[in-house]
């Protein structure tokens, strides 16, 4: 596939240009144009000026390296007359209540009942004085700019997409090898059972064969001293053989009639067959999403504030909001610690339920689109609770042997620490967690530490400093005043948010509405903050 993907490329290259051969492009190729010819009103590339040039020596040529005068500038100057949307007219008037240059086609189809249509020439002496020349020129130089800086990312999506490509193609690769190993270690333990039952059964067959035979030597030979004029005590003691052998000859036929004409057969897998009858494509190719192509790293700063109130008449203390997380359908559940409970509230932030836990709630993560877990430290174990029809509904209990603070939930798993706060990555690649000595560590999911940072503003006296990481990658983690956006790798902060209010003790970012959402000890309102990233270019 590879092969077949180099010679597509050759044919038709990647690469945008300004302006494409004519000659090549009629034959289905992408060539960049660097010649104009006046005359035949075509471009050419290095190999098509050159036969041009041979047939039509009198023809006048201009290079793309003559700067502004070559076609692209002529090209325009032949068109700007003429209306775009009928190519063969020119333009006469000027639309004002709908800012449009119109022909005589666009007049009489479109713009006889409006009310302000003037001629160019009259537009164009109205407006001399209004339209600044200066601001059009620098919107121009801004436009083309952004422009350039699109194509330029064009090339680079391009290269970008035939990696992928190229990626995925040797992913492809790589599942059908690992389905082939597969059956062939189903193949090689069928056989190998099938060989094992052959085995046992054509020893048995052999084993009863020779019996047989040996029984038939032993009853011929009795048989045979029985004609023999003996004494008497010989003769009985062959007459009771004979008995007994023919005795062990009838045991032994019944024994080989049960098993006579033993065959074996196979029966498919039948769960197998249709599995693979029942799929249509090793994997599913998903067509990347822009809005989740977000870099991880790219900074998130405020733009603007709101704070909520959500105690309500039943509270007994303070909240301290330890835990945040939300439902498919935008509404919020958090944690209150020191009111021993989970309340939901809906998108305007108003408490709409709320359920009692039995002790103090310390973190909680999504599990579901409507369900969540909470980890109680006191009583050692997590609550499983569920959303539905705008209340809380507490599930089950998961007793645990030590005490539980942090958790996390990706890929089905549930990640949980008993001194210190834990988030995963979206991907379940990387393993973040903090601990009250204002250290961050960062590790595979087989337990290598891949790095460790340390900062003071992640500790404040012994509360456990505590860390999220959003749906798109992004990594915060709770300071004594502020939030600190560290790098996926663990090193660096990349940037620190502050919230105005002592010992924030849960944060949590949403990339489809850009709100980060921020919870406090001893604070009964939460902060939401509105957001934005660096601009892409």
């Amino acid at each position: 596939m590879a092969s077949n993907l180099k010679t597509s490329q050759q044919k038709g290259s990647d690469v945008f240009y300004e302006v494409c051969c004519s000659v090549c492009d009629e034959d289905g190729i992408n060539n960049e144009g660097l010649f104009h010819c006046k005359i035949c009103l075509k471009t050419y590339c290095d190999d098509c000026v050159k036969m041009h040039k041979k047939l039509l020596k009198d023809h006048a040529v201009s290079a793309k390296s003559d700067g502004d005068s070559w076609y692209v500038a002529n090209k325009v100057d032949d068109t700007i007359e003429l209306c775009e949307e009928h190519t063969t007219e020119k333009l006469t008037m000027f639309c004002e209540d709908h800012e449009q240059l119109l022909c005589n086609l666009c007049l009489l189809l479109n713009h006889r009942q409006c009310s302000r249509v003037f001629t160019l020439a009259e537009q164009a002496k109205s407006n001399s004085q209004r339209i600044p020349l200066v601001q059009v020129s620098k919107g121009i130089e801004k436009s083309q700019k952004r422009l350039k800086d699109m194509v330029d990312r064009g090339k680079d999506n391009i290269k970008s997409l035939k990696a992928s490509y190229e990626q995925i193609c040797e992913e492809i690769l790589d599942e059908r090898r690992q389905i082939n190993e597969n059956l062939d270690r189903l193949q090689q333990n069928t056989i190998r059972e099938l060989e094992s039952i052959y085995e046992r059964l054509n020893n048995s067959i052999e084993d009863d064969t020779k019996r047989c035979l040996e029984c038939i030597s032993k009853l011929k030979i009795y048989g045979a001293k029985l004609k023999d004029n003996i004494l008497p005590e010989r003769t009985f003691m062959t007459l009771r053989k004979c008995i007994d052998q023919t005795t062990a000859a009838d045991s032994l036929l019944k024994s080989m009639i049960k098993n006579d004409g033993t065959d074996i057969k196979f029966q498919p897998n039948r769960e197998l067959i249709q599995c693979h009858a029942d799929c249509t494509d090793l994997g599913k190719i998903i067509i990347g999403d822009p809005q989740h192509n977000v870099d991880p790293n790219k900074i998130v700063s405020i733009e603007d504030k709101s704070e909520y109130n959500v105690q309500t008449a039943t509270d007994k203390y303070p909240c301290a909001i330890t835990g945040i997380c939300t439902t498919s359908n935008g509404d919020l559940v958090i944690a209150d610690y020191y009111n021993h409970c989970v309340k939901l509230l809906n998108q305007a932030y108003k408490v709409i339920d709320q359920v009692q836990l039995p002790t103090t709630p310390r973190s909680m993560c999504s599990i579901s689109s409507f369900e969540m877990a909470v980890t109680v430290s006191k009583r050692k174990g997590i609550y499983f609770l569920r959303v539905d029809g705008g209340k809380i509904i507490r599930e089950q209990v998961l007793k645990m042997n030590h005490d539980c603070h942090g958790i996390a939930h990706v890929d089905a798993e549930v990640f949980v620490t008993s001194v210190a706060g834990v988030w995963v990555s979206p991907d379940g690649k990387m393993i973040y967690v903090t601990g009250i000595n204002g250290m961050l560590r960062t590790l595979t999911r087989d337990g290598t530490v891949t790095a460790t940072f340390q900062d003071p503003a992640f500790k404040y006296g012994m509360i456990t400093a505590y860390i999220h990481v959003a749906a798109r990658g992004q990594v915060f983690v709770c300071g004594d005043n502020s939030i600190s956006q560290v790098d996926t790798v663990g090193k660096t902060i990349l940037n620190t948010i502050s919230v105005d209010i002592a010992k924030p003790a849960s944060v949590y970012f949403n990339e489809e509405t850009r709100k980060l959402i921020v919870g406090f000890w001893s604070h009964d309102n939460i902060n939401e903050f509105k957001t934005k990233t660096v601009p892409t270019f």
